[in-house]
């Protein structure tokens, strides 16, 4: 496929899809987000649509912050996309003004939301990571410890003294692989 994408406004997002919807795009595909730290203190929510299933359609693009982000719902110009605003709100914090503000997936109350790249994975922290690739894998000797995916860097989520981590540095830390040293 080749969508057009289209960067708009986080103000112009709902007129946006409406205009889209008006020209004749009435499918609603998905509506995502990614979180864009280490390169924009953002979020990115990304919608696309088409004319019909399986065809070319439009992505649309805004950022909204990362901390508090509001954008306006499209739910009333696609009713589906009502599902989709709820994960993301749980996943990512994005709230959807005359959305549903209901939690989809996470329990009420829950802390956190483990889609943005600097949250710590609890679940991966608490059990020793065997230090190969996947759970199962047998670690040849001498190899060096991995850190799991989803767990930063103790010598950046540790006790530290003096400034907090750079985005950049949080990024880096938190995408697994060889553990690093502080640079």
């Amino acid at each position: 496929m080749a969508d057009e994408i289209r960067a708009v406004a986080a103000a112009d997002w709902a007129e946006a899809a409406a205009a889209l919807h008006a020209a004749g795009i009435r499918w609603f595909d998905w509506l995502g987000a990614v979180d864009e730290i280490g390169r924009e203190d953002a979020i990115r929510i990304m919608l696309r649509a088409a004319p019909e299933p399986d065809a070319d359609g439009v992505r649309l693009e805004t950022r909204v912050p990362r901390s508090g982000g509001t954008l306006a719902s499209v739910r009333a110009v696609w009713a589906g996309a009502a599902w989709h605003e709820r994960e993301v709100a749980d996943f990512f914090g994005v709230a959807f003004a005359g959305g549903d503000p209901r939690p989809l997936l996470l329990r009420p109350g829950t802390a956190g939301h483990p889609l943005l790249r600097d949250a710590v994975l609890a679940a991966r922290a608490v059990r020793p990571w065997p230090g190969a690739k996947e759970p199962g894998d047998v670690v040849a000797a001498g190899r060096r410890r991995m850190v799991p995916p989803g767990v930063p860097d103790p010598a950046i989520w540790g006790e530290r003294t003096g400034s907090p981590a750079e985005p950049e540095e949080i990024a880096a830390s938190v995408a697994g692989g060889r553990v690093r040293g502080r640079r």
